[in-house]
């Protein structure tokens, strides 16, 4: 049985709003309530468009190859929401998630989902005290609920068009919405920004007097995490970890590291030919592409996809256009999920179906990956569903 946030609340009356309110002025009234935990232990930030999951498992990864104890907050959850929270790389139990939620039932602060699961995290972390907690954005970064800590060092893997209802509708606004986890004198590592994201990024570093830091070639290093975008996640991870060890640093564990790191729907084969990727955005969309045509050159492409309706479709389903003849797309059950109507209706290419519920999806064709894409919402269901349209498939 999967336990949700939901059935936490319902069970100790706690009262949340399940929209977005982006603002600091709730988390900090909350963390005050239960005695800052925010203040305690050493903190890593993670803000960005694309790549904090894979970069935040691989520095992660590093940082327990070199023996350190690590605490990781994911956002979204990967199958369920206890994976949200994580100690070395075990998500925490439901037994103590409820204990935690009985000491949030007390709150008379009024938060929204994100900001209570913000504070669940805190506290697990003050409790366990791991050598270092990982804390990745919600949204943005200057005004989510994550931007109370003061971290060793920001990270920032990517920036493009995202959550532009939230962030705004440019490449400047976004940016320095994610260079808010910019804090004074800590240093900030970014992946390969554009320029406009790198000039505002270093307006705010000089400002705050914090260094920047900037990824190296790894060179030949063999990832589980496939694809060239996954070389800089790790790079980016491996850099960070040199700042934050310093002394401590040692190249062949850090490698040990990155080549052990794992991270579900990054490119996930989860049957042979069957790849799951939570692609949902174009820069995710064009880095998913480009791995498609490097690992399976000679393979046709059938799209699995459903997505959420606040996400750039439009763009994405262009560009996995450009690889493949054959869509089909997926109704899910997520208050914010895009019909799949609306995708068969503004898809170009002509070859296209709708999955109806309980229908199962035939994946088992000679030279063709099947590609099931679009939200992370819908891959966790699937897998928490025991893949149930792949029957045929496993049959």
């Amino acid at each position: 049985m999967i336990i949700g946030l939901e059935q936490y609340k319902e069970k100790w009356n706690i009262q949340t709003d399940t929209a977005i309110h982006p603002g600091l002025e709730a988390i900090t009234a909350a963390l005050d309530e239960v005695g800052n935990p925010h203040k305690v232990g050493k903190f890593i930030h993670l803000a960005g468009t694309n790549g904090k999951g894979s970069t935040a498992t691989f520095l992660s990864s590093i940082l327990q190859a070199h023996g350190y104890s690590v605490g990781n907050f994911y956002s979204p959850c990967i199958e369920d929401l206890h994976d949200q929270i994580q100690l070395n790389g075990n998500p925490i139990s439901p037994i103590e998630l409820d204990h935690i939620m009985q000491q949030l039932s007390h709150l008379k602060t009024p938060l929204t989902d994100f900001e209570l699961l913000t504070l669940a995290a805190l506290l697990v972390f003050k409790e366990h005290q791991p050598d270092f907690a990982i804390i990745e954005a919600g949204m943005g970064g200057a005004l989510d609920s994550t931007n109370v800590i003061i971290p060793e060092i920001a990270i920032i893997p990517s920036i493009s068009m995202d959550h532009t209802n939230f962030l705004g509708n440019s490449i400047e606004e976004i940016t320095r919405h994610k260079a808010g986890i910019i804090k004074k004198w800590q240093p900030v590592a970014i992946g390969k920004l554009p320029v406009k994201s790198i000039n505002i990024i270093r307006e705010t570093a000089n400002m705050l007097h914090a260094d920047i830091i900037r990824p190296k070639d790894l060179g030949n290093v063999e990832l589980k995490l496939k694809g060239p975008h996954q070389l800089e996640n790790a790079s980016l991870a491996m850099e960070a970890a040199k700042e934050v060890l310093g002394q401590n640093f040692n190249e062949e564990q850090a490698i040990k590291g990155l080549s052990s790191a794992n991270l579900a729907y990054r490119f996930e084969e989860v049957f042979p030919g069957v790849i799951f990727d939570g692609a949902h955005n174009k820069a995710s969309a064009e880095a998913l592409v480009k791995t498609v045509k490097e690992l399976y050159p000679d393979h046709s492409v059938h799209v699995v996809m459903g997505i959420l309706k606040d996400k750039d479709y439009i763009n994405v389903l262009r560009e996995l256009e450009t690889i493949s003849d054959r869509f089909t797309f997926l109704d899910f059950e997520n208050e914010r999920a895009l019909a799949a109507e609306k995708l068969l209706l503004e898809c170009a290419i002509k070859r296209k179906t709708i999955l109806k519920n309980n229908d199962i999806l035939p994946v088992y064709e000679k030279h063709t990956v099947t590609l099931v894409t679009g939200s992370l919402y819908l891959l966790s269901l699937l897998r928490n569903d025991n893949y149930s349209f792949f029957r045929h498939y496993q049959d």
